[in-house]
C-alpha cells in the first residue's frame, strides 16, 4: 500500500487502527517525503484514531513486517453526535465537530497539485453535512438537515435565556457557553432543574434531534419548582420542530417533546411521565405556576422518550 494520508479521523476504533497484510517494499514514514512516490506510505501523525480503551493504532500481519507507523493522535475527536456502537440500524448520526473539536487543530497542509481543495479541519466534515438531501442515511431520516444552533445536552439548573439571534456559519455547532443560547438545538433530554426559570424569546425556533445515540429522544421537560416563560407573539411565535429536513414533514414521533411538570393537584395523586424514571408531577400546591406559554407551536413531537420505558 502506498499513498498520502493526511486530515483523517478513523473512530469507534474496536481494536485496531489501521492495519496491514499486504505489503510489498514501501517505505511507511510519518514524515512527508519530497521525492519517491508511489513507493512510500505516509501516514501523519496529526491523524487521530480514537476508540476502545486500549485500542493498538498501528498492527501489521503477513508480509508486512516493517515497521515506520507509530504516532497519531489518540483522543476523542469531538464530534457533534457519533454513537459508540455506530453501524446501520443506530437512529442517528451527526459527524461534525463542534467548534472546540481537536479536529480543527494542527491541520496538514494540501497537497500543491491543484486537485485537493484546502480545509482547515480533519476528517470528511466542518460546518456543512454535505450528505444531507441524497445520502441512504438522510433519507432512513438518521441525520439533521444543514440548520444553524448552539447545540444543547446539559441539564438547566440556572436561569437562562435562549433566542432566535441571526448566527454566521462559522458559528454554528457550538458547545453551550453562557446563559444567552441562540437558536438553541437538543441532542439530549433537557430538564429544567427546580429553581431554575428558562426563558425563550419570541420567534426562537427551537430544533431537537429524533435520538440522542443512546435510544432517548431528545425532549425539552421542566422539572416540578422550574418554571418556562415563552412568549411569543402572533407574529413572532415560538416553535418547538425537528432537526430534520423539510421534505420529512409532516410527521409524528420525529424528537421527544415539550413536557411541562408542576406541584399542582392532579387526579390518581403523584404521577410519572412514560418514559421517564425518577421524575414525578403532581402535588398539593394548588397556586403554583410553571410559567407562561403564549403563542407556542409545538410541531413533530411525539417520539418515544424512553424504550422500553414506557409504564
Amino acid at each position: 500500500t502506498g499513498g498520502e494520508f493526511g486530515n483523517i479521523i478513523v473512530t469507534n476504533v474496536p481494536n485496531v487502527g489501521v492495519l496491514q497484510n499486504d505489503c510489498s517494499t514501501e517505505t511507511r514514514t510519518h514524515t512527508l517525503p519530497s521525492s519517491g512516490e508511489p513507493d512510500y506510505l505516509w501516514f501523519s501523525s496529526n491523524n487521530i484514531i480514537y476508540g476502545a480503551n486500549g485500542i493498538t493504532l498501528f498492527e501489521n500481519q503477513g508480509a508486512c513486517v516493517i515497521d515506520g507507523l507509530s504516532d497519531a493522535i489518540n483522543s476523542d475527536p469531538g464530534l457533534v453526535l457519533m454513537p459508540g456502537t455506530a453501524d446501520f440500524d443506530s437512529k442517528y448520526f451527526d459527524p461534525r465537530p463542534l467548534s472546540t473539536s481537536i479536529a480543527y487543530d494542527n491541520v496538514d497542509s494540501s497537497p500543491p497539485d491543484g486537485f485537493f481543495t484546502t480545509v482547515d479541519y480533519k476528517g470528511a466534515f466542518s460546518t456543512e453535512l454535505w450528505v444531507g438531501t441524497w445520502s441512504w442515511l438522510e433519507e432512513q431520516q438518521r441525520i439533521p438537515g444543514d440548520f444553524d444552533g448552539t447545540f444543547v445536552k446539559d441539564d438547566i439548573t440556572s436561569d437562562v435565556t435562549w433566542s432566535a439571534t441571526s448566527i454566521s456559519r462559522h458559528r454554528y455547532l457550538r458547545a453551550l457557553q453562557g446563559n444567552l443560547i441562540e437558536n438553541p438545538i437538543l441532542i439530549d433530554q433537557i430538564f429544567v432543574s427546580s429553581g431554575a426559570a428558562l426563558t425563550i424569546s419570541a420567534g426562537t425556533t427551537v430544533r431537537s434531534y429524533a435520538d440522542n445515540g443512546a435510544g432517548l429522544a431528545p425532549a425539552l421537560i421542566v422539572l416540578p419548582g422550574a418554571t418556562i416563560s415563552a412568549v411569543g407573539t402572533a407574529s413572532d411565535p415560538i416553535t418547538f420542530t425537528t432537526t430534520l429536513d423539510i421534505v420529512h414533514h409532516p410527521d409524528r414521533g420525529l424528537w421527544g417533546g415539550l413536557i411541562v411538570m408542576g406541584n399542582a393537584p392532579v387526579y390518581q395523586g403523584t404521577q410519572e411521565v412514560e418514559g421517564i424514571t425518577g421524575q414525578t408531577y403532581g402535588g398539593n400546591d394548588a397556586t403554583e405556576s410553571s410559567g407562561s406559554l403564549e403563542y407556542v407551536r409545538v410541531w413533530y413531537g411525539g417520539s418515544v422518550i424512553g424504550e422500553n420505558n414506557e409504564g
